[in-house]
């Protein structure tokens, strides 16, 4: 099966290069500092961010205590508490629940320890010391203005794969992407499958899609996770063909994790849009840095970073691929 061939290693991820670490661990703009590291869940595109987590905290001279909450509220709540009784230096969490963390955030200052969001933002971005993530409503606008740019005033039947509609990155994923292609009446989204970021949804959802409107021409999802099941649905209808071929679905994506890449490299995408994560990882640490150690106020307007993805193409890996980070190799 062709879309199996799209899921690789994670090994392959987790090999990005950064700069070379300063020499002695007193050079360090982060030696001394625990930061307690909480994960909402395990998956490729966390492990990738994981990696680049660990580099960045050697570079820098922190020590991480990694705790992963496994989809989880309540268990995230509770490792949170661990931390705060270690007396880490600073909590970076990546929310399984934007309203429980609320909680955790009061906590954590209670204890008078910062604590940074990254990727998924809390309910009130107020009450956090910094969030940085990417910018969905930007890659959203990004992948539907890349469709109406790829069909032109050709009729297309879209299939819209949904991420979580209760987070902000699968709202404003979609939003964004209704956006660009509003006022084209020619693009007509056929199915609109929320997916909670789940494969199985995404594979039942293509494969009724495809029933129902046999003639799909485009399909966006909110994350290269559901690439597989795509590939899938499209074999399996006799839908599965390469960029250029008469028979070719569009395919659009946004992480750019190591399925993302592949799918690009070998033609059966046609664009995706790369989150920045070593971007955000290590700004995340240098805040704590920041706050924990070198008492630095942060500004309001550098409280929220949101950074747009990177739109990579078969034909501009070439220019892009550096800044793909599931390309690395």
């Amino acid at each position: 099966m062709i879309y199996k061939q799209l899921t690789l290693s994670l090994a392959a991820a987790l090999m990005l290069a950064l700069p070379s670490v300063p020499a002695h661990a007193q050079d360090k703009p982060g030696t001394g500092l625990t930061v307690c590291l909480s994960l909402d869940k395990v998956n490729a595109f966390r492990e990738g961010q994981l990696n680049l987590w660990r580099q960045a905290a050697e570079e820098l001279g922190i020590k991480l205590v990694e705790q992963v909450a496994g989809e989880d509220a309540q268990r995230q709540s509770s490792q949170v508490d661990t931390c705060i009784a270690q007396g880490v230096s600073g909590i970076i969490s990546i929310p399984w629940d934007n309203q429980a963390v609320l909680q955790d955030i009061e906590r954590a200052h209670a204890a008078s320890i910062p604590f940074v969001t990254v990727d998924q933002a809390p309910a009130d971005m107020s009450t956090v010391d910094a969030h940085i993530g990417g910018n969905p409503t930007a890659d959203g606008l990004a992948a539907g203005k890349r469709l109406v740019a790829l069909v032109g005033d050709k009729p297309t039947k879209v299939v819209n794969l949904q991420g979580a509609l209760n987070a902000v990155n699968g709202q404003e994923r979609d939003a964004g992407f209704r956006e660009a292609i509003k006022g084209h009446d020619n693009i007509k989204i056929v199915a609109d499958v929320p997916t909670e970021w789940r494969p199985e949804p995404a594979l039942a959802g293509m494969e009724n899609a495809l029933q129902a409107h046999p003639d799909i021409g485009a399909v966006y999802a909110a994350t290269d996770g559901l690439l597989p099941p795509i590939f899938s649905a499209l074999e399996k209808a006799k839908r599965l063909a390469k960029v250029g071929d008469p028979n070719h679905v569009i395919v659009l994506s946004i992480d750019g994790d190591p399925q993302g890449c592949k799918a690009m490299t070998e033609g059966w995408a046609d664009a995706g849009y790369a989150t920045p994560i070593a971007e955000m990882t290590r700004n995340s640490l240098q805040v704590i840095i920041d706050l924990a150690k070198d008492k630095k106020k942060i500004e309001d307007k550098d409280k929220v970073q949101l950074l747009a993805g990177v739109e990579y193409t078969k034909d501009n890996l070439a220019e892009t691929g550096g800044k793909v980070w599931g390309c690395a190799k």
